[in-house]
């Protein structure tokens, strides 16, 4: 290869390396920035109301009888994850209205954000009840080997890579490189697959929700609430990274399509 173009290519890759190492920290010091606030947040509110306690209980043992099965554990929080931007009241965090809380050798535990609670109405808190037992309910029919598979086909994934990365520097010191830029761009596409399946879990809890309430009118409510308080899309003008993050590595489908599919469920 010629001098130059080895130069050239090696070029190209330093600086794709040190974007993505720019791409790389800035994520992780969102990621913490949000870790913080949400435990600033979670630390100076004060308790939930019993009463929204009760509601939550409430909509999901509505929800578990239709479905016949058992209920699961609920709570109630003031918030889930760091505020959005734009709230000025703080009330809605971007962790959602509702997650379903794993824990090894504990039962799983629906938390609701109070937002959901006193913001949406009693059909429309069950419409967000059914979606997270619907989680609960393929989580226990699912296996650990196919709930971690993914894990641990990512770490063969960059341990192959940089073991790849290894040998060609031994071997070829120009093709150290070329191969960890393949290897980063493999593991990223890989989690953008994982995102993808996330996805697809969202919009299964979605169908199994329609299914067991049958009101699609809830359902709307729910989305129009979630579109509103907490979905922020992105224009189409706007920044190419957040069109491709949306697009990439969101773990949620857009709320219009997510309503649009459980209209096309109930026909």
């Amino acid at each position: 290869m010629p001098d130059q173009l080895t130069s050239a290519l090696l070029i190209v890759v330093t600086i794709a390396y040190l974007g993505g190492a720019v791409l790389l920290i800035v994520a992780l010091a969102k990621v913490l920035l949000a870790w913080s606030v949400s435990w600033r947040t979670s630390a100076q509110t004060s308790p939930v109301d019993v009463l929204l306690q009760q509601r939550a209980a409430a909509a999901m043992a509505a929800v578990a009888a239709v479905a016949n099965v058992p209920p699961p554990a609920t709570d109630v929080v003031a918030i889930l994850g760091a505020p959005v931007a734009g709230e000025a009241d703080g009330t809605v965090g971007d962790g959602g209205l509702a997650v379903t809380r794993f824990r090894a050798g504990r039962p799983p535990t629906v938390v609701f954000a109070r937002a959901a609670l006193t913001g949406l109405s009693a059909r429309a808190v069950q419409s967000l009840a059914a979606h997270e037992l619907g989680h609960v309910i393929r989580r226990e029919r699912s296996s650990a080997a196919a709930r971690y598979s993914w894990l641990v086909g990512y770490l063969l994934l960059v341990l192959a890579g940089a073991g790849l990365t290894a040998a060609a520097l031994a071997a070829s010191p120009q093709l150290a490189g070329p191969s960890l830029l393949a290897t980063m761009s493999a593991a990223v596409a890989f989690l953008g697959l994982r995102f993808t399946f996330d996805r697809r879990e969202e919009a299964t809890a979605d169908l199994f929700a329609i299914d067991l309430t049958r009101d699609l009118d809830a359902a709307a409510e729910l989305m129009r609430f979630y579109e509103k308080s907490l979905a922020r899309p992105t224009p189409d003008g706007g920044p190419a990274w957040s069109r491709l993050e949306r697009r990439w590595f969101a773990t949620h489908p857009e709320p219009q399509a997510r309503l649009a599919a459980m209209r096309s469920r109930l026909g």
